[in-house]
């Protein structure tokens, strides 16, 4: 699968120092045009394609089907912390089935979208204690892949 992603920036490594940290969010981009790109960034910015492989991404609402979901629980019990939620809604969290806008939590109004991006983050993680590359979820552009790109940046190619 074609995924498209657009940076304020070219890139030359990837580190773990980002609010993402080793990923990068992506569009599918298999029937993508250079006129309809879906911009993540503000300004001018460089677009890159990458091809990965359907199998490597799991979805984020089955992350808590698959068989080594208890690999999961440190994750669920950091969101705990970070929101104060029980656990299932951190699952629910983790999973993209809600967001923090959504719940009753310990976070003050003005961190509410800043706590989503850490757990959207999370979410990525999870995928990669499954033994997955990325994570498929929605936002509020359709589909999103939030991909590991650590040690692929040959793999990104200028658009």
């Amino acid at each position: 699968m074609q995924l498209i992603h657009t940076s304020p920036n070219e890139i030359t490594e990837i580190n773990s120092f980002g609010r993402f940290g080793e990923f990068l969010f992506f569009i599918c981009g298999d029937n993508w045009e250079p006129s309809i790109e879906y911009v993540m960034t503000a300004g001018e910015y460089v677009v890159y394609r990458t091809e990965v492989d359907e199998d490597d991404i799991i979805e984020a609402g089955r992350l808590f089907y698959h068989d080594d979901a208890e690999k999961l629980d440190g994750l669920v019990q950091a969101v705990m912390d970070l929101t104060g939620c029980d656990e299932d809604t951190a699952e629910e969290l983790i999973a993209q089935n809600t967001d923090v806008h959504s719940i009753d939590c310990d976070i003050e109004p003005e961190d509410l979208a800043e706590a989503g991006w850490d757990i959207q983050r999370i979410t990525g993680e999870a995928a990669a204690i499954l033994g997955y590359r990325g994570v498929e979820m929605e936002d509020e552009q359709g589909s999103a892949y939030l991909i590991n790109m650590k040690g692929r940046e040959a793999d990104l190619e200028i658009a």
